[in-house]
């Protein structure tokens, strides 16, 4: 029996939200990494075209993942800053990051600080787009089948980031978010020559949650820790809702 995926799961939630307000002047550009453990907004046993989801894909069923993003944000003005996005998958075993879409926003400083530090607050803004695919290739008695299933999604999500800079090699911040997402998944069945296919139609993905950090200034870099607490649906009708609980870490830089 042989199981291969690429990206099988579209993880949403990003440490780098959660990444320090009131930071940046106009001209400076904020790189970094974030990794954190990551929901999905769907899995196999969303399409409702099978009995039971194979035991081969349930791993996929499950928050298993590491989510992870390369994030840009460059500081257009005093008060706007842009920021683009590459969303990256993996499962946790084999770790294999593997490109699954990106997103693309901007921030509003309503709040600044002053130069030694206290309170700031920003309100943020993405567009993201994600398409995956998982595949499974099943043999037993001398039969085989590959399942494919593909994922689309589009959706905004809108963090609210309050920062505040106790010096300036330490700041905690806080972060309410709210996420809405449109996803359709269809599920291919090849047995031989044979194939049939099943979809879920676009349906809507909805959560909100809070997530909170600290940044370290370390030098050039800057390490920050963070954890989410997020209220999630699942797509098609009568789905349930869940509390997921989500550690991350970003590691960047400012030039």
């Amino acid at each position: 029996m042989l199981l291969a995926c690429a990206g099988c799961a579209l993880p949403v939630v990003s440490a780098g939200t959660f990444l320090p307000a009131g930071d940046l002047q106009p001209g400076e550009v904020h790189a970094s990494l974030s990794m954190e453990a990551g929901r999905v907004l769907a899995g196999p046993s969303d399409v409702h075209d099978l009995p039971a989801t194979p035991p081969e894909a349930q791993a996929w069923e499950v928050s298993t993942w590491v989510a992870s993003d390369v994030s840009l944000r460059w500081q257009a003005a005093r008060r706007l800053a842009v920021e683009a996005q590459l969303k990256v998958s993996n499962p946790i075993s084999p770790f294999v990051p593997e490109p699954v879409g990106g997103a693309i926003g901007a921030r509003l400083r309503v709040y600044e600080r002053s130069p030694d530090g206290g309170l700031a607050i920003e309100i943020g803004a993405r567009g993201v787009g994600v398409g995956v695919r998982q595949r499974i290739d099943r043999s037993k008695d001398g039969r085989s089948q590959t399942d494919l299933w593909d994922y689309r999604a589009w959706g905004v999500e809108v963090p609210v980031v309050v920062t505040y800079r106790v010096n300036p090699f330490f700041a905690v911040t806080g972060s309410p978010f709210l996420r809405a997402y449109l996803i359709r998944v269809w599920h291919t069945e090849i047995a031989g020559l044979n194939e049939q296919q099943a979809a879920l139609q676009w349906s809507p993905v909805l959560s909100g949650g809070v997530g909170g950090s600290a940044a370290f200034d370390l030098g050039p870099l800057e390490l920050s820790p963070g954890v989410a607490l997020e209220l999630a649906t699942r797509p098609g009708p009568g789905a349930a809702t869940h509390l997921l609980f989500e550690p991350g870490i970003s590691v960047g830089t400012r030039f």
